[in-house]
């Protein structure tokens, strides 16, 4: 089974991208969900307000990320132990999914993993794919963010540069055509690789 990760920058595209997967029947880790979920749960909640403070908590007693991407930005350490605590859970989780998936017998599966380099997993996968678009695009799409556009600025300056990802990258797609087009795109190669 061929393990294809898909990662680009903030706003580049990504989550469309895996949507346009999902729909032609692929099967689809997405580390985000994955994030997400385990924001909810009581443990992981307890382990962030140890390494970040009660200043966290929304009124409802919810976890504010935009409060801990802020906490981050003004100190690095802050971002290690943070990745400590979610890159073990979710790696184990992706490897999971494709144990999974090869299982199923499906001849390819997909994950998206936005630190996928920063992470430095590029063992887990034969291919990795990089989604991309144009720095005019991304800081428009950053800016749609709203309140917190500043804060996904700054983030994206600590990132790996979506030129150096793209270099990494044994193929690349433009989030800035249209999804019909990207889907036909992907029909077409999909088709080659099953066949192989």
């Amino acid at each position: 089974m061929k393990k294809i990760g898909i990662t680009g920058g903030i706003a580049t595209g990504k989550t469309t991208f895996l949507n346009i997967i999902k729909s032609l029947d692929f099967p689809v880790f997405s580390s985000d969900e994955i994030v997400r979920e385990l924001y909810k749960e009581p443990e992981i909640k307890a382990q962030l307000l140890k390494i970040f403070g009660q200043e966290i908590l929304n009124s409802d007693g919810g976890i504010n990320k935009n409060k801990i991407l802020k906490k981050i930005l003004e100190n690095l350490e802050l971002k290690t132990k943070l990745e400590m605590l979610f890159h073990p859970i979710v790696k184990k989780k992706l490897l999971e999914f494709f144990k999974d998936a090869e299982k199923n017998q499906y001849k390819i599966a997909f994950a998206e993993v936005p630190l996928l380099f920063e992470a430095g997993w590029q063992s887990i996968f034969d291919e990795i794919w990089v989604i991309t678009c144009s720095k005019e695009t991304q800081i428009k799409r950053i800016k749609e963010k709203g309140n917190y556009a500043d804060l996904f600025f700054q983030l994206s300056e600590k990132q790996i540069p979506l030129e150096e990802k793209e270099k990494k990258a044994h193929r690349i797609f433009s989030s800035e055509k249209l999804p019909d087009e990207l889907k036909k795109e992907l029909k077409i190669l999909l088709k080659e690789y099953l066949k192989g």
